[in-house]
Formats: C-alpha cells, sequence, structure tokens
C-alpha cells in the first residue's frame, strides 16, 4: 500500500507538485508518508497569497484576532495526540516527550492571543484631545519561518502566535527530515477557520525554498531557527535587502554547580537536560562544572542514571554519524568515553565524558548528540570562565544553594536564558534569547511579539 501524500498549504488550496518526497519512521526505516516538493514558483504563489491577506487581517484588529487564535488553540488542542504521535514517528522523539512538546506549545498560541488582546494604541495628548501623538503597532508585515526538525511543533508555533497576534502573515518552511507535525498546525489552521493566506506551509529542498523566500520580495522578516552555518546563508541572502531577522541558533550549555548545590538536584539537571530528545536541543546541558570535592559523590549519582536511560532513535542520520566522531575526537585526545556506542538501526547509546577539556571538539562545539562531559574545577571564579567560554549564549544551568550567591553567580552568566535549580526553560511569557553566537533577537514574552511589530507614529498638529 502506498504511504499517504500531503500536498503543499497554500492558504485554504492544497498543492500537488511534481515531485514527492519521502518520510520515513526513524525507528523502523518505514517510508510513512510523502510530501510534496515545493518549487520557487509555490514560494511565489503563497507569497502573493500572503500579502493579499494582509491588510484583512491588519484590520480585524486585536480582538478580532485574538477570538481567531483562541478557535486556532483550541483546534490545536483537540488534535494534540494526534500531532505528538506524527512527531514520534517521523523525528524518533519519544511519545511522552513529544506530548510534552506539543502540550506546551499549544499553551504559546493561548498566551499570545492574549496578548493579541492587549495590543493597545498609544494616544500622548496635546493641547486638547483633536492634537498630539498616536503611536500605534503595525504588523511587520509577510513573514517566513523556517524551523527545524528538532521541534517540529514548537518552534512554528513560537514564531506563529506573536506573528499573528501582531497582524502578520506567515509562510512555513519545515526542515525535510521531520516535517509533517509542522504541516498539520499549518493545515489545522483552515480548519480553524484562520482567514485564506494568514498561514502557508511549503515543504521540501531546504537551500532551494530558503532562498527563494528569503530574497523574495514580498517577504519583510525572515524568522528562523537552526544553526549557525544555516544563518549566515540566510543573512547573506536576506540582509542586502533590509529584511527584518530573527535568529534562534545553537547552544553548549553548561550546568555549573556550586559547592552548597544539592547533588540530586543538579544530577537530575544533568540528566533530564544532557539527554532528552537524544541531546538533540540547543539548551542541552553539554558540560556539567563541579566542584573538584564533589565529582566522585556527583558522578556517582550520575552514572546510574545514564544507565536507566531509554533513549529513542536520533533524528538524522548524519547526527549518528557526528555522534561516533565525537566519540573518536574525545579518545584521541586523551578523555574518557563511558557508553557511546552505535547501536542497531538509528539508536545510539548516551555517553558520559570524563578527563576533558577545552581542545576536546564536544567541550568547544555543540554536540547535539547525548553526550555529556564532566569537568571538575578548584576555582569559582575559573569555573565561571569556562562557562563563558565558547561564543554560545543561548541556555545555561546554575545549582546552587544559598540564594543571594547563587543569584549574583547566575547574572555572570553570558547567556539569555540561566535556569536556577530546575531544568525546566520556556515558558511563554518570558523571552528565549540568544546571546553572542547563539543569535539575534529573542522569541516568547514581550520581545517575542514586539519582534513582528513595526511602530507607527501619528504627529497631529491640527
Amino acid at each position: 500500500m502506498a504511504p499517504p501524500r500531503y500536498p503543499l498549504v497554500i492558504g485554504d488550496d492544497r498543492v500537488e507538485t511534481p515531485e514527492w518526497l519521502p518520510i520515513d519512521d526513524r525507528a523502523t526505516g518505514e517510508v510513512i508518508a510523502e510530501v510534496a516538493a515545493g518549487r520557487p514558483e509555490d514560494v511565489d504563489a503563497a507569497v502573493a497569497r500572503a500579502r493579499a491577506a494582509l491588510p484583512a487581517w491588519d484590520n480585524l484588529g486585536p480582538l478580532g484576532r485574538a477570538a481567531v487564535m483562541r478557535n486556532f488553540a483550541a483546534v490545536l488542542d483537540a488534535h494534540q495526540p494526534e500531532m505528538a504521535e506524527i512527531m514520534h514517528r517521523e523525528e524518533g522523539k519519544p511519545l511522552g516527550e513529544a506530548q510534552a512538546e506539543v502540550a506546551r506549545a499549544c499553551e504559546v498560541m493561548h498566551h499570545f492571543a492574549g496578548e493579541a488582546e492587549r495590543l493597545f494604541t498609544m494616544q500622548l495628548p496635546g493641547a486638547n484631545l483633536s492634537t498630539g501623538s498616536i503611536i500605534r503597532p503595525a504588523p511587520i508585515g509577510v513573514v517566513a519561518a523556517i524551523t527545524p526538525w528538532n521541534f517540529p511543533v514548537a518552534l512554528v508555533l513560537w514564531k506563529l502566535g506573536p506573528a499573528m497576534a501582531a497582524g502578520c502573515t506567515m509562510i512555513v518552511k519545515p526542515a525535510i527530515e521531520a516535517p509533517l507535525a509542522a504541516r498539520m498546525v499549518c493545515d489545522l489552521a483552515t480548519e480553524a477557520g484562520v482567514p485564506d493566506g494568514v498561514l502557508s506551509c511549503i515543504t521540501g529542498d531546504g537551500p532551494i525554498l530558503g532562498e527563494a523566500l528569503c530574497t523574495h520580495p514580498g517577504v519583510d522578516k525572515v524568522a528562523f531557527t537552526g544553526s549557525r552555518r544555516v544563518a549566515e546563508q540566510i543573512a547573506a541572502w536576506a540582509s542586502p535587502r533590509l529584511k527584518a531577522l530573527s535568529l534562534e541558533l545553537g547552544g553548549h550549555g553548561a550546568l555549573l554547580v556550586l559547592d552548597d548545590a544539592d547533588i540530586d538536584t543538579a544530577v537530575e539537571v544533568a540528566l533530564v537536560q544532557g539527554f532528552a530528545n537524544c541531546g538533540q536541543a540547543c539548551y542541552s546541558v553539554n558540560r556539567v562544572l563541579v566542584p573538584r570535592a564533589m565529582e566522585d559523590a556527583f558522578l556517582g549519582k550520575l552514572r546510574p542514571g545514564i544507565a536507566a536511560l531509554n533513549l529513542g532513535p536520533m533524528a538524522t542520520d548524519r547526527g549518528r554519524e557526528r555522534h561516533q566522531m565525537l566519540m573518536d575526537d574525545a579518545r584521541a585526545k586523551g578523555a574518557t568515553v563511558e557508553g557511546g556506542e552505535l547501536l542497531d538501526g538509528n539508536y545510539v547509546a548516551p555517553a558520559l565524558v570524563t578527563n576533558a577539556g577545552p581542545g576536546v571538539l564536544l567541550v568547544d562545539e555543540e554536540p547535539f548528540t547525548p553526550v555529556v562531559a564532566v569537568l571538575p574545577y578548584d576555582d569559582l571564579e575559573d569555573a565561571i570562565a569556562e562557562v563563558n567560554r565558547p561564543d554560545y549564549g543561548l541556555v545555561s544551568y546554575l545549582c546552587g544553594g544559598e540564594s543571594r550567591r547563587t543569584l549574583e553567580t547566575a547574572e555572570r552568566i553570558e547567556c539569555g536564558t540561566v535556569a536556577v535549580n530546575g531544568w525546566r526553560v520556556v515558558v511563554p511569557y518570558a523571552p528565549y534569547a540568544g546571546w553572542k553566537g547563539s543569535g539575534l533577537g529573542a522569541e516568547l514574552g514581550q520581545p517575542g511579539l514586539d519582534a513582528f511589530i513595526r511602530w507607527q507614529h501619528l504627529r497631529v498638529l491640527a
């Protein structure tokens, strides 16, 4: 029996293409679907539809858009199980993790429906009520959202929620490695009554579609999550055309353990955030810096936790190959690697690395595989310097006891987010921002909404 085919979503239309691309189940290798291979002319059609929809969507006003978004959020809620199951199969994410991602992603749409209602215009009066200044938010326009495979629902809704609230229209280009769940979000927009053209989804080859979107004169902003290498190419396409950019890039998360920290909490953070999604997360814990006097106790609790892990498959073949390369590099440079073997199919064993330091690739570069390096330290100042050394600044973690010292240390960590004594990083109402080489701009929270707004000043003089 032939696998189902999923056409492009261009507003309310479903558009078939001459070529189709297979999507496999990462656990079994079975082809579970085919998606349309979009072409530059399909990008033209989607952009034209988005531009045509923009005035009416903006003129609907904050309350009107909020009502549509609330209905959309309810439809997304009703389809959470299907989205999680699709993600589980196409990406290999364990089902529980997929369900958690979808649930928290839907919270984002609910949150920004509320933010749409609070999108006020401000009046600064002059000598009388008919004069003065009116400051109004206007949508930035048509947005191209280029999203990755590792959080295929969340990273669409992180962009879509604030963009819709601001009055923008959007074209989503999901990663070809796992496009089905992201496409389903866009497909459900029609069912939810989102106006034709407000949201489209173009699947297919990344570089071809990425260039078409980033250079298109009808696209006003590009919002991208992915690698720094690809971000540099996107910026090269978009910047000469002065398009607005939001870039959420990689991380190299450190967990800094202070000498008065609770070891059990620190171990939990290392296990959950070091190996969630098989280590394929930009917020992963990649390095743990622990006082030398606590190293044995920490490792004594961490090792059995790693042994008990039950990881899903790697989402890509190149990720599996990179895992092997990182293990080989670490051993060649004198580090001790526990675990990390390649297993049958698309699976790898989680790895613990000790006796490593700068110069070992997995200590210097984002691994994006299930590996955690433990680095002991003697001086806190040296530890903070190591946390801040790589050219990343997305998410780090800190476990400590006495609150003033812990928080003052957290403030010295050069990251957009520092999680203190716990591991949940993302909430809809707070910004998620990359510092240094980890990005440009912010998603979520008020800054995430502002990223899709351009301000207009109406200076009324008579």
